[in-house]
């Protein structure tokens, strides 16, 4: 049994390993980036920690006995890259990020399908899959907006397949049922970015008397992501369990884990959400801990520091600078 690492020399591991994707892959279109806050590679981590869980046990129990082929599904995947105006310090986003470390620790994806809306990014995005895994056939793009995808996807993974889905929006505006039901519905698990005081910010005008345009097109939003129970929700955490609830009983989904990701103005989640298969509930149950735990220490809680160590503009987290 391998020794468990500090929180030290986890993040160490975590930055390493994500600065070595990125040097493989930044210079292809160098100028084509997707902007991050520090807090993005608290998420980062999030996504790819459960990869060590997922793709090992579906490995095991589907792929070596039933031939069943493990996808991996971003439906927001950004051109590959991410950066910061601060300092001009480069990170792999999620998509390269995910696929990499899945093949590092021996459980490589059968087949990886991104989707980008933005065709400059996607095209890029195509470019440092491919460099960085140049025999790889398997690597699927997709320049549309997820909605109008949802569905297509959804049909690629039927059949013997198992997937692990990330839907890592910006903000509310871009989660809709309309595309969360048909992916979250798939045989595997799914990483849900969710911005818990955002939404109950929008049910505030919805819930008021005062009829007028704005309030009806809060009013339609809200009814088509959580149904009719968000209006019988007494807090933000009451509206989030709202959708969990939604989607296990909806979308054949058996457990959930919630991270908080800390941000300068408050919080937003990770939301896990898997599928139907041994200690389901348990490893998500583990996954929450062990990554709340990580993101709760020093390291984690003082993020920005922690890159100006892993830049070599400080020499320890706690240097003054």
């Amino acid at each position: 049994m391998s020794k468990k690492k500090t929180n030290e020399e986890f993040y160490e591991q975590s930055l390493s390993f994500n600065s070595e994707i990125a040097k493989k892959t930044k210079d292809i279109d160098s100028s084509v980036t997707d902007e991050y806050n520090d807090h993005s590679i608290l998420k980062l981590i999030c996504i790819t920690y459960w990869v060590g869980i997922f793709t090992p046990i579906c490995d095991n129990q589907l792929r070596q006995r039933y031939g069943y082929r493990i996808v991996y599904v971003d439906t927001m995947a950004g051109s590959g890259i991410t950066s910061t105006k601060r300092a001009g310090d480069c990170f792999a986003g999620s998509c390269l990020s995910t696929v990499y470390v899945a093949r590092k620790q021996g459980f490589p994806f059968d087949k990886v399908i991104a989707v980008e809306i933005n065709k400059t990014k996607a095209e890029t995005l195509n470019k440092r899959l491919h460099a960085l895994f140049p025999s790889d056939k398997s690597i699927e793009i997709y320049n549309e907006d997820i909605i109008d995808v949802a569905d297509r996807i959804a049909n690629k993974l039927k059949n013997q397949t198992v997937s692990y889905i990330v839907i890592d929006p910006q903000g509310l505006r871009g989660i809709t049922w309309k595309a969360l039901k048909p992916l979250l519905s798939c045989k595997g698990d799914a990483m849900l970015t969710w911005f818990e005081a955002e939404a109950w910010r929008v049910r505030g005008p919805a819930v008021t008397d005062v009829e007028h345009r704005a309030q009806l097109s809060d009013i339609e939003r809200l009814n088509e992501l959580f149904g009719s129970g968000w209006r019988n929700a007494s807090s933000a955490e009451e509206l989030t369990l709202t959708l969990i609830n939604r989607v296990l009983s909806e979308c054949n989904k058996t457990a959930y884990g919630i991270v908080k990701i800390p941000r300068k103005k408050g919080y937003f989640m990770m939301i896990l959400f898997t599928g139907e298969y041994r200690n389901a509930k348990k490893l998500a149950m583990q996954w929450e801990m062990n990554v709340q735990k990580r993101i709760q220490s020093a390291y984690g809680k003082d993020i920005s520091s922690l890159l100006e160590v892993s830049s070599g503009r400080a020499k320890t987290l706690f240097d003054d600078y």
